[in-house]
Order: structure tokens, then sequence, then C-alpha cells
């Protein structure tokens, strides 16, 4: 009996030695899935369908979504024969193509669509592991033609600024639009869409060529619907004169008249223009921009009297008004 209870004894320290050496494989975790989408939503933009939603920050355990890889867009056609969702974009995030991001935003668009057919979309994003995470909500929109192109648009460019002017049609709003470096816009410079016919953009680089949309907007159900715009390519232009030259004064030195004037303060001043007045007729003495504050006037005509004046041009050609006109008696 003794025998038999010294052999159970050993056995379980035997078994409880080995539990305590070296480790078995451990158990593979579950991979963590991506966040569910839920604002999926879309806008008709210049024409098309952008569809939008926001990119998951936390995976669905609350950890950080460093493994989201990308999404997959299914749509489906409600008033078509199949009417099931059928995959329609693949967005890889690491291909940087067929997507645009804007802060947490992914958009996408859509220019495939028949009037009068309803459309369904959903979102599905997913890992690098190949985890597929939840379903998006579905966002539905029954297609119909869009506005069509603003009438009568123009611009009227000026000093660092631009001003866009079209007919006003009842019933309609409008959206301006601005290109930067050739890239695409989705959100219009305007705030809110415009019921005026008459907008302003400022701020803008003089001799800088800007590409500007603008579009027609219907709002139905909420949302807004938004035509193919009418492209324009301005470049503002400065058409301030500068400041007059100040304190002219104007000497018979022998046989030349030696002008001379003080520098205005205008900080894009590309130099001066001198003029003599002989026998009621102005004429500009230099041929090309003069920097200095001084000229000699060395071929006089054979006139009792003449007089002299000295306007200041900017950089844009933009010429100033002229100085105070100063006499000089040649012979008495």
């Amino acid at each position: 009996m003794l025998k038999r209870y010294i052999v159970i004894v050993s056995i379980i320290v035997l078994v409880a030695a080995a539990g305590c050496g070296k480790k078995g494989d451990p158990m593979p975790r579950m991979l963590s899935s991506p966040a569910g989408i839920s604002d999926l939503s879309g806008a008709v933009k210049d024409g098309v369908l952008f569809l939008s939603f926001s990119s998951p920050a936390l995976n669905a355990d609350a950890a950080e979504a460093k493994g989201l890889a990308g999404f997959r867009v299914l749509k489906a056609c409600g008033s078509c024969v199949a009417g099931t969702f059928e995959p329609f974009k693949d967005i890889r995030l690491d291909e940087k193509k067929g997507y645009a991001l804007y802060g947490n935003k992914m958009y996408v668009y859509d220019e495939d669509l028949t009037g009068g057919l309803l459309y369904s979309y959903k979102v599905h994003p997913y890992t690098k592991q190949g985890t597929i995470g939840d379903a998006s909500n579905v966002f539905s929109i029954k297609w119909e033609a869009p506005p069509d192109q603003p009438r009568n648009v123009s611009a009227k460019e000026d000093d660092g600024m631009v001003e866009f002017s079209w007919s006003r049609e009842e019933g309609f709003l409008y959206n301006i639009y601005r290109y930067e470096n050739g890239s695409y816009p989705l959100f219009p410079l305007n705030k809110a869409p415009l019921a005026v016919s008459l907008y302003a953009d400022s701020g803008l680089e003089n001799g800088k060529r800007y590409r500007y949309a603008v579009r027609k907007v219907r709002v139905k159900g909420g949302v807004q619907w938004e035509g193919e715009g009418v492209m324009l390519d301005v470049v503002p232009k400065d058409k301030k004169p500068p400041t007059v030259p100040l304190d002219m004064k104007a000497e018979r030195k022998g046989n030349t008249v030696v002008i001379t004037w003080k520098e205005p303060p205008d900080k894009d001043l590309a130099g001066y223009n001198v003029y003599r007045i002989g026998a009621g007729t102005a004429k500009r003495l230099n041929a090309e921009l003069t920097r200095d504050t001084s000229f000699i006037d060395a071929v006089v005509p054979d006139l009792r009297y003449v007089s002299y004046f000295v306007t200041s041009v900017d950089t844009s050609g933009n010429e100033s008004g002229q100085s105070r006109e100063l006499i000089v008696i040649l012979r008495e």
C-alpha cells in the first residue's frame, strides 16, 4: 500500500514538473477587424456622384488601425435586373490612386449612372492580413440629370483679385471653385451656395494664371445637385497707378536743363518717364524707363520757354499722373 502511494505521488510530481518546463506553441490570436463605417454619403458635384466616408481610426477591438489596407466599395442598382451588390471599386491605400483624402475623409466618384435608376452603395474596410470589416451604412440615390451650365459667365480681373458674374436663374444656386496647382477642387470657395450672381476672390498673386469653375446648383431632398461648370482662366493684374514723383525741380544749366525729383514710396516701382512740353506739345524724353531720380535734357529746343513733368511707372506698366509742371525760361 505504501509503495503504491509513493508511485502515485511520484507521477503527480513529474506531471507538475513537466508543466513548469518549456511552454508549448501558443494559441493563435484572433485577427482584429476594422471598425465599421457609419457616415457613407454622397453629393452630386460637377455632374457626377461623389461618395465620401470617414476612414476608421480604430479597429473593432479599440486598437489603433495600423493594419488598415483599404476599402471595398460595393454598388447595387435597385431598378436594374440583378439588383444585388457587386464590386465597384477596390481602394488600396498604398497605391494612392482612385481616391482623394481630405482630413480623415475618403472621396471616390461614380460617373456611370443612368437617369431614372436607383443606385445604392456600401463600403467594407479591410486589413493587410485580409480581415474584412463590417459593412457601412447604405447610401442610395435615384439618378436624374444635374443642372446645365450657368449662363453668361464672365470674369473681371483686377489688382490681386478677380470678380465673377453670371445670369442668375430662378430656383438655382451657384458654387465657385478654384484649382490649386492643377489638382481637382472638391470644395467651393464660397462657404454656402450663392443666391446672388456675383462673387469676388481676392488675395491673389498678380501675373499668375488661375483656373476657376462656376457651377449651377439645385437643392432637392436635402441633397445638392451640382452640374458641370463653366471653366475660366484668369490672370489678376495690378491696375493701380503708382504715386506721383515728389518734389520735382527743373533748372537751366548752360545749354541743358537738369530735372530732379524724389522717389515715391511704392514697392513695385519700375522707373520714371520725363516729359517736355514745348509749343503746346508734350514729348517723352527717355526712350526707356529711367531708374535715376534725375535727368538731363541736353537737346533743348529753340524756344523761349518750355515746361517739364515726371511720371512714375510700376512693374505692371501702370503710369502715375504727372508731377507738378515746371516752366524753364530758355532765353529772355
